[in-house]
């Protein structure tokens, strides 16, 4: 069917918004790179246009497409929104195009694309009023829908566009999955008559489970990346769809379908979605990525010891003294006191978090001493809490008014339950037993755990997900309070460690855990991985150190954390003097090239890796202090070897006639030299080993500062 368009464009942030109203007044959008606009081609047939917003009232009917039950994309609500006017505001603190749109009950819709300065990246939602008259129940709203990928061709090529997703388990998070669409059955039939779909999506609150709320498209013919990333707060849902040449993007909050989530909205009420963030450009993954990161002004990067790899759940005063003078020796910024510092019935630190009272046994005097003495050392003094869950055997464990209930039962796991951070008793006891043991006891970190998920739904509003929805968001409210009240306090997020990484807990907090990989080899795959979802000068990497590890397993895990944020972990008190030297050069190192790991541009390149548990074969990686590394003057670049079964020299990409080396620190096993034209690494078999190299280009370095 041929259709006729109307088209209006705008440009926010160099990024083309070209918006598509066609005689029905359907309105679509795209986006794409600004040096494209004339590879456009309106292609015109279409079996019909996908509204830029789309909705499901619960009485309306879902789409023809064989997708009742998988999916409320198309919907008739979604099919009967049109098109009302645009509005732009452009000011010193923001660009946003506002698109007004009415559905056939009258309802209104308000479609925003922002751009805040300083940022890289797209800001979308979606904010639905009831005008109808009467009362009315959402089905589904999501936050984006973004149509027309790819929209320089005629018809799509088949083999061009790649689907991009990032998978995630406990301790093994965010392998990359980046396939043809066609290897997804994302390609149109012999006549558009089912709808092709791949659907991504977490349904509790630990908003990364399976996958990350990440999702993309590649066109690799023309080097263009789309891609999208949600708030990510508790349940999402992300969509990859095709029913004709066109691919679509969508998701946000899930449906009452497939994720418990509707929403009543009474008449003049007005219901808003959370932000959906895009980017779209050239460039190689890594780099279109790190727009969609909120821009961190980091210079220096401390450096934290957290004792649970030494007691794991056990820590105590006696411990913390004997451990200060050595941390202090080699310059160690905080001390991190986790799990396991209340008062419990059992060795389990598990069992009895809850009621939040210091065990005396293992800190005589309390806190205030044990913080005095770790401030006397110069460090800062750091706390862990799960404060939104409670152990099997703690007495808040029986307190069901300010547990979460399903379906009027409280909500448990094997060894927790939820508070509902919803109730104002709920949080005036996390009032007294969070933020004023924080305050009175002069602590300057507070590292915030999440061990379990409350599961698909509470009881807390009119669907189980909004119920979650509320319940993050009064967690997320607490937060915003701990920083207000304790000025200066950093904030850790942890949720097992990457269960939470997510831009609404990530950019709330000063710093990530990035895994519960503590002493894995796969660490720095880990933290690479993540490179594409959180700013290296976030990201806090384990390094547990142990007096029985050989020097070159030491320098291993001490240069995985050079990926990130270094946390030091494990028993020092017998470390050895080599031991120790190689703790100080290569901290000495790290410290070197703080400002390069926290503003620089990450790089990756190296072999296929298949198993995360025995890792095999090896990864280059680093950063460049510009964009690209023609402009670059200085770069950190680090080896790592995976247990290779042969011995292998591995091109650095790197010209031998531009570069050379100004500083080392890790394995005398990998070997470094240049040939003719390239500086190469040789890195031996059988062992997990790992180098950093800086280096610097040859007319810069008699100029570049120490």
């Amino acid at each position: 069917m041929v259709k006729a368009y109307h088209e209006s464009t705008f440009i926010v942030f160099h990024h083309p918004l070209h918006y598509l109203i066609n005689d029905a007044q359907v309105v679509e959008w795209m986006v794409y790179p600004k040096d494209m606009a004339n590879q456009v081609v309106l292609r015109q047939n279409q079996n019909s246009g996908f509204s830029l917003i789309q909705a499901k009232l619960v009485q309306d009917p879902y789409d023809k497409n064989f997708s009742n039950g998988l999916t409320m994309f198309n919907s008739a609500t979604s099919r009967s929104i049109r098109f009302v006017k645009q509005e732009e505001h452009f000011s010193k603190d923001e660009e946003k195009i506002t698109t007004i749109c009415r559905d056939s009950h009258g309802n209104t819709y308000r479609h925003d694309v922002s751009w805040v300065p300083g940022s890289k990246r797209l800001k979308v939602r979606v904010s639905f009023t009831n005008t109808s008259g009467h009362d009315q129940q959402l089905s589904w709203l999501p936050s984006i829908v973004l149509s027309n990928i790819s929209p320089f061709y005629e018809q799509v090529p088949t083999g061009v566009l790649d689907l991009i997703r990032i998978r995630s388990k406990w301790a093994m998070e965010g392998r990359l999955d980046q396939r043809p669409v066609e290897s997804f059955e994302l390609e149109e039939s012999w006549k558009p008559s089912g709808l092709a779909l791949v659907q991504i999506a977490q349904y509790g609150t630990m908003p990364v489970r399976q996958f990350f709320p990440y999702l993309g498209l590649k066109d690799n013919r023309f080097d263009v990346t789309w891609l999208i990333m949600l708030e990510g707060k508790a349940s999402w849902q992300l969509n990859a769809a095709r029913l004709d040449n066109r691919l679509v993007l969508f998701g946000g909050l899930p449906d009452a379908d497939n994720g418990h989530w509707y929403k009543d909205v009474a008449v003049g009420e007005t219901y808003t979605t959370p932000f959906a963030y895009i980017t779209v450009g050239h460039d190689e993954l890594l780099k279109c990525s790190r727009r969609l990161q909120a821009p961190v002004q980091e210079d220096t990067l401390p450096i934290f010891y957290n004792e649970w790899g030494t007691t794991w759940g056990r820590p105590n005063a006696h411990l913390i003294s004997e451990s200060l003078p050595l941390l202090k020796q080699h310059s160690i910024d905080g001390y991190i006191i986790d799990a396991g510092w209340y008062k419990s019935k059992t060795s389990d630190w598990e069992q009895s978090h809850g009621d939040w009272q210091v065990d005396m046994m293992r800190f005589p005097g309390g806190f205030k001493p044990v913080v005095e003495e770790i401030h006397q050392q110069g460090m800062e003094a750091g706390l862990w809490f799960e404060m939104e869950t409670v152990g099997r055997l703690s007495e808040k464990f029986q307190d069901t008014e300010s547990l979460v209930q399903r379906n009027g039962h409280v909500v448990t796991t094997l060894k927790r339950r939820f508070l509902n951070m919803t109730n104002s008793n709920v949080q005036a006891y996390l009032n007294r037993h969070v933020l004023e043991l924080l305050r009175q006891n002069a602590f300057d970190y507070l590292k915030i755990d999440y061990n379990d998920s409350m599961g698909v739904a509470t009881d807390d509003a009119e669907s189980g997900a909004e119920g979650l929805e509320k319940n993050i968001s009064a967690t997320l409210k607490f937060i915003d309070k701990l920083h207000h009240e304790i000025p200066g306090l950093v904030i850790e997020n942890c949720s097992s460690g990457g269960h939470r990484l997510t831009p609404a807990f990530i950019e709330r907090t000063e710093l990530s855990s990035f895994s519960d990989a503590h002493e894995t080899h796969s660490i720095p795959i880990i933290a690479a991985n993540e490179w594409l979802v959180i700013p290296a000068s976030k990201n806090l990497i384990w390094c547990v150190l142990h007096a029985d590890d050989t020097l070159e397993e030491m320098y291993f895990h001490l240069i995985s954390t050079f990926l990130g944020r270094v946390c030091l972990s494990g028993d020092i008190r017998h470390l050895s003097t080599d031991q120790w030297h190689a703790v100080d050069q290569a901290l000495t190192f790290y410290r070197a090239n703080q400002r390069l790991i926290a503003h620089g541009q990450p790089f990756r390149f190296g072999s296929s890796i298949l198993s995360y548990r025995n890792p095999q074969g090896y990864q280059v990686c680093g950063f460049t202090d510009k964009e690209t590394l023609d402009e670059s003057g200085r770069l950190l670049l680090i080896v790592f070897g995976f247990n290779l079964s042969n011995s292998e020299d591995v091109d650095l990409r790197l010209s031998s006639h531009e570069w050379q080396v100004q500083d080392i620190v890790g394995a005398k096993k990998i070997g470094l030299q240049s040939d003719k034209t390239n500086w190469h690494g040789s890195i031996p078999a059988n062992c997990y080993t790992a180098k950093a190299i800086t280096f610097v280009r040859k007319r810069e370095i008699e100029h570049f500062p120490a």
